[in-house]
């Protein structure tokens, strides 16, 4: 005769609200990895609506630039945009080369909005603080190694 009681049987234990260490640590870093994926992508996007802006050129997009035209900035952050998205995706996904692609991309994205503050300083400012932001989601927790599944 079965003793079974109609509930099926689970691994899952109750717990007292605490993880092992190495639970913290992976949602930790799963939480920042996945918060500067957010935030790398949501900046490559806005990159790339400013490039079409100035490509077309947008009345809201002033043509006080640090070099060049307006055209060449335009497709500089089409472009930027592009690369910006593709490696927020990879890094997601966790594809090896995609955190240095992501860093080289969020350094010179912070260093080309500062070099365009004087057309636009609150928004050159929001966007190399959203930079560092990503910088250090990536840098402080993609050195981890994922917890054994």
């Amino acid at each position: 005769m079965s003793t079974f009681s109609g509930v099926p049987p689970t691994s899952i234990t109750p717990t007292t609200g605490t993880y092992s260490a190495s639970v913290e640590s992976e949602i930790t870093r799963t939480t920042w990895l996945d918060f500067a994926c957010i935030i790398l992508f949501l900046v490559g996007f806005l990159n790339i609506i400013n490039g079409v802006a100035a490509l077309r050129n947008s009345a809201y997009v002033a043509d006080h630039v640090l070099f060049s035209s307006l055209h060449a900035w335009g497709w500089f952050f089409l472009i930027w945009g592009i690369i910006q998205l593709v490696a927020a995706f990879a890094v997601y996904r966790g594809v090896g080369w995609a955190v240095a692609v992501a860093l080289f991309s969020v350094f010179f994205n912070a260093i080309a909005h500062l070099s365009a503050a004087k057309a636009a300083p609150i928004w050159s400012i929001t966007i190399v603080v959203l930079d560092v932001l990503v910088i250090y989601g990536l840098v402080s927790q993609s050195s981890r190694p994922r917890a054994a599944s």
